[in-house]
C-alpha cells in the first residue's frame, strides 16, 4: 500500500480524489495518521460537530473556566476560522448536527457545575444562532447522536439512563425507553447504519468494556460483543459499516490504541494506532477520513490543539487493484443508474458500490460476465445528492461520481 500524499487530500474536491485515486486495502502497515493544522486554542469538553463541510468545535472548558468560542476547521485548505460565539456557558455539554444545523444544549454552568437546560441550534450557512425547546431537566456529561437526522439526547448527570429524541417540527422533546446500564459516562457513541452504538465509558478508576446498540423501530438496546479493554473516555466515529473506535483511558495510562468494529459481523479488529495515546478527545468523519480532535494527555499538553487524520481508503501498491486516474461515466435518472464501462470491464466480473458522501454504502451488485458496454442497474430513489460509484474487478478499480436531482 502506498500512502495517499496531502496534496490529494487538501483541495477542492477532497472525497472524489480519494475515491478516484484510493481504493481499501487492509491490514498494511502503510497507512498512518497525518497531524493538520492545529486547533486555534485549548478547549476541554467542547462540542465537536460536522457542517457545511467542516468541523466545528465550541464550547465546553476553556481557559479559566467555560468558554463560548468556536471555530470551524476546513478539509479542503486545512485552515480555522472564527465563527458566531455560542449564546451561553457552560461546560461539558453536549451537541450535534441535524438537518444541516448544529444542536447545543446542556452543560454546566461555568465553575459551579450546576446543571443547564438551554437548548440552541446553529445554521453554518447564515453563522447565526436561534433558540429552541429547552431539555425536559437540566444536564450535564451528556451525550448528543444524530441518526437519519433524528437527534438523541443520551444519559446526563443524575439521569444516567435517560434516552430522549428531538422533533424539529413540533420543537420538542420525547423521552424514549432508558439506556441499558448506568455506565454511559465518557464513553463512544456512535450512529451508523440505522443504530446507534455505544461503546464503554464509566469513571475514570471503574471503567467498564460493555457495548450496546440501539434499534430505533422497536425503541429497545441490544447488547453487542465486549470492547476488548475496560475503557473511559474512549471516542469513535463511523465510515459505512465499519466504527473506527479510539483512546481512552485505561491501566492508569492514556491509550493509543485503536479498534475497528464491523456492524456487519460484530467483531473487533486492531487499527493503525494513534501516535500518541489521550482521552477526552472527539472523533468526527468526512469524506471518508475519520479525524480525532483535541484531547488531554497527563504529560504532553500539545494533545489539546491536535487535529489528526486517518484515511482507510489508501492506493493499493501492487499491479492489481490500481485506482485508474479515468473516472466512470454514469446516470442516474427514476431510479435507475446506468454505467459506460470501460474496455477492462467488459466481459469480467465485476462489483458495482454506490456511496454517499458520509462514505456509506447504498447499493451494491455483483455485475455478470456477459454484461456489454453499458450497465443499467435498479438502485431505487435516492435523497437528491451526489453520489459515487466504485467499479471493482480482479485486476483494477474505477471510480467516478453521479448526481441524483
Amino acid at each position: 500500500m502506498i500512502y495517499c500524499p496531502s496534496s490529494f487530500v487538501i483541495s477542492p474536491y477532497p472525497i472524489l480524489l480519494f475515491f478516484l485515486l484510493c481504493t481499501c486495502s487492509q491490514g498494511l502497515n502503510a497507512q498512518k495518521w497525518d497531524t493538520l493544522s492545529p486547533i486555534p486554542e485549548s478547549f476541554t469538553f467542547p462540542v465537536v460537530a460536522v457542517a457545511d463541510g467542516k468541523i466545528h468545535i465550541m464550547g465546553g472548558g476553556g481557559t479559566g473556566g467555560a468558554t463560548n468560542h468556536h471555530f470551524a476547521y476546513d478539509p479542503a485548505t486545512d485552515t480555522w476560522d472564527t465563527r458566531s460565539p455560542v449564546p451561553y456557558f457552560a461546560q461539558q455539554p453536549a451537541g450535534a448536527t441535524a438537518n444541516g444545523k448544529i444542536h447545543y444544549f446542556g452543560g454546566g454552568y461555568p465553575n459551579s457545575g450546576s446543571p443547564l437546560d438551554d437548548h440552541y441550534v446553529y445554521d453554518p450557512v447564515t453563522n447565526t444562532w436561534e433558540q429552541a425547546a429547552d431539555l425536559t431537566a437540566p444536564r450535564a456529561i451528556h451525550y448528543a447522536v444524530t441518526l437519519d437526522d433524528v437527534l438523541y439526547s443520551l444519559a446526563g448527570q443524575g439521569m444516567a439512563n435517560l434516552c430522549q429524541s428531538y422533533d424539529p417540527i413540533a420543537d420538542a422533546w420525547t423521552t424514549k425507553n432508558n439506556l441499558p446500564d448506568n455506565g454511559f459516562w465518557y464513553g463512544a457513541h456512535v450512529a451508523t447504519g440505522g443504530h446507534i452504538y455505544r461503546f464503554c465509558g464509566g469513571g475514570y478508576t471503574a471503567p467498564n468494556k460493555l457495548a450496546h446498540r440501539y434499534d430505533p423501530d422497536t425503541d429497545s438496546w441490544a447488547s453487542l460483543p465486549m470492547f476488548p479493554a475496560a475503557t473511559h473516555g474512549l471516542r469513535g466515529a463511523a465510515i459505512g459499516d465499519k466504527i473506527f473506535l479510539a483512546g481512552g483511558y485505561h491501566d492508569f495510562l492514556e491509550r493509543d490504541e485503536v479498534y475497528i468494529f464491523d456492524t456487519q459481523t460484530n467483531s473487533y479488529t486492531p487499527g493503525t494506532p494513534l501516535p500518541l495515546g489521550r482521552n477526552y478527545h472527539n472523533m468526527v468523519a468526512i469524506d471518508s477520513c475519520i479525524y480525532v480532535v483535541g484531547g488531554h494527555h497527563a504529560i504532553d499538553e500539545t494533545v489539546r490543539f491536535q487535529l489528526l487524520r486517518f484515511c482507510p481508503y489508501e492506493m493499493a501498491s501492487s499491479v492489481k487493484n490500481i485506482a485508474t486516474r479515468q473516472p466512470l461515466v454514469a446516470r442516474y435518472f427514476w431510479g435507475k443508474l446506468t454505467v459506460q464501462l470501460p474496455e477492462g470491464v467488459i466481459g469480467t466480473d465485476a462489483q458495482l458500490s454506490l456511496f454517499d458522501l458520509a462514505g456509506r454504502r447504498v447499493f451494491f451488485e455483483k455485475m455478470p460476465s456477459g454484461t456489454g458496454n453499458l450497465h443499467e442497474s435498479e438502485v431505487g430513489d435516492l435523497p437528491s445528492a451526489v453520489y459515487f460509484i466504485r467499479l471493482n474487478t480482479k485486476d483494477a478499480v474505477y471510480t467516478g461520481k453521479v448526481s441524483a436531482n
